[in-house]
């Protein structure tokens, strides 16, 4: 199944949604509108956890939809239909949250990528490929990839991307702290990490059983043929 529709609906929908969970927040934290290093921080906080939960619902999608088919035909492609807009803009968000990294650093760029540490050097790997993916998610690239190539690409970034954020999600929030940690947040991003691959080895396991169903009832049918 392909989805390069990327509705301005849908679009819409997740701009806001996303600029409000980063700006309500804060603003009902902060005391005064004013952009201090604390404040800004602050932010940077909210807008490092949006891209990771945009990506989770990427990763969920599919094995949701495998697992439970029964929930989802009165409704169309959805959520199946989500997937491109929540791509793309999780690669928005990733940009976004590198920007607010470079300006904690005073915009020292060239001194952070010097010492950056191998899994923050991961993510911003993860964040240039999302952002290859986001410029391939639309018809037009698919027209010219053609669509057996662009599903490999959508699909073989899609996954290297999330494990290279699930490693510098475990460095920044569940290790530099230590462990456990007193972060709510914190914890919910490792349940987060352990929600994928269990729901992904789910419908793996569902599509095997499913292939040996069918495979065994192809093999009685023929039998059935042969003796009739």
């Amino acid at each position: 199944m392909i989805d390069a529709q990327n509705k301005l609906s849908f679009h819409t929908i997740i701009a806001v949604a996303t600029f409000l969970a980063v700006l309500i927040p804060w603003f009902f934290t902060v005391d005064e509108i004013s952009f201090t290093s604390e404040k800004i921080l602050l932010m940077s906080r909210a807008v490092g956890a949006i891209p990771f939960f945009l990506l989770f619902l990427v990763m969920i999608i599919g094995p949701i939809m495998k697992l439970f088919p029964v929930l989802f035909p009165k409704w169309g492609d959805f959520p199946w239909n989500w997937r491109a807009e929540l791509g793309i803009w999780f690669a928005v968000w990733s940009v976004i949250h590198t920007l607010f990294v470079f300006a904690g650093r005073d915009w020292d760029v060239v001194g952070y990528l010097l010492n950056i540490n191998p899994w923050a050097f991961g993510a911003l790997v993860a964040t240039v490929m999302a952002v290859i993916l986001a410029a391939l998610s639309f018809r037009g690239a698919i027209n010219y990839l053609g669509s057996d190539s662009w599903k490999w690409i959508q699909n073989y970034f899609t996954y290297v991307i999330w494990w290279l954020v699930v490693v510098h999600v475990i460095d920044r929030a569940l290790l530099r702290p230590g462990f456990p940690s007193d972060d709510w947040l914190h914890w919910v991003y490792l349940a987060m990490v352990i929600i994928v691959p269990l729901l992904q080895l789910a419908g793996f396991i569902k599509t095997v059983k499913e292939y040996r169903k069918s495979l065994r009832e192809k093999q009685e049918n023929n039998k059935e043929g042969d003796q009739g």
